[in-house]
């Protein structure tokens, strides 16, 4: 008996909910699984299932021990993957977080690049709240820099700048008062993002203000897009989410002197015993596509 096959049959059979189904995942019999968790309650001292011959459920201190056993034996394997892909093939699972419209509108277009790749690595894209502090279930956060977040257990390396500017449909323009100066902005609709109502104000270079109004609001970027393309109004984001949308003709830009002060979006990931390879890779590739564009 070991501490960590006993713990990872413990997590199985929680995860597989009967000893039946984690002995056929673990290619085992349930006799055995059952010795491996009498074991390891007696070394823990503490009752971690109750299991009859029909039921079986967790106690109290078993649901603690699963939580934090389950991500010790992640980043077990986690360790041994990446100590491993330092001399050969990179392998295992990559956790991204990032917030809706920077996973959708720009990482995901890369994403099959990468894997395609590194074809062993396995990914995960998880979408976070803009401005939350980095988690550390991930691999890597992106975000945009977090200023008050100082923290010693994470290294932060900068992706891309962005700097958003006004798009909008041709056929949206075709059929509106010509746009020469900011404050005819006034006299449109302004297709916004986030949850602040359909009146939004926001500040540009040299400390230019503008309240922006609009009939239509939406934390969903795919939508926002979709929006602007089907000539409903002006939006207002950064180049690289609409990169595709120009190079087809669909977008075309609006003011183009009028940007919004530059901004960077960064990557976090947490400081480790061992090689971030996968991580590394991931930044490394996500800097080079997201600059060449």
């Amino acid at each position: 008996m070991d501490w960590i096959t006993c713990t990872n049959s413990f997590v199985t059979v929680v995860d597989q909910g009967s000893l039946a189904q984690a002995a056929t995942k673990l290619n085992t019999s349930s006799s055995a699984l059952s010795k491996r968790l009498t074991w390891l309650e007696q070394q823990l001292g503490v009752q971690l299932l109750k299991r009859t011959t029909r039921s079986l459920a967790v106690t109290d201190a078993g649901k603690l021990f699963y939580q934090r056993s389950a991500r010790l034996l992640e980043d077990w394997q986690q360790m041994l993957a990446e100590t491993t892909s330092t001399y050969g093939e990179v392998s295992g699972v990559l956790r991204i977080g990032a917030p809706l419209a920077t996973g959708s509108r720009l990482l995901v277009h890369y994403l099959a690049e990468f894997i395609e790749t590194y074809p062993n690595i396995q990914v995960e894209l998880h979408t976070v709240t803009p401005g939350q502090l980095p988690d550390h279930n991930l691999d890597v956060f992106i975000s945009r820099e977090l200023t008050d977040f100082n923290s010693a257990s994470y290294i932060a390396t900068r992706l891309f700048t962005f700097q958003p500017g006004f798009y909008a449909a041709p056929s949206y323009l075709d059929n509106k008062p010509h746009i020469s100066s900011p404050e005819q902005l006034a006299q449109h609709n302004c297709l916004l993002f986030g949850t602040h109502g359909h009146e939004q104000e926001h500040v540009f270079e040299n400390n230019v203000r503008l309240r922006l109004r609009g009939n239509f609001t939406t934390q969903n970027p795919e939508a926002l897009v979709a929006a602007a393309v089907a000539g409903m109004g002006i939006i207002l984001t950064g180049e690289k989410m609409v990169q595709r949308e120009l190079c087809k003709g669909l977008l075309v830009p609006v003011l183009p002197a009028l940007k919004q002060p530059r901004s960077a979006a960064f990557a976090y990931y947490p400081k480790l015993e061992y090689n971030h390879v996968k991580t590394k890779l991931f930044i490394d590739f996500i800097k080079e596509k997201a600059n060449a564009d």
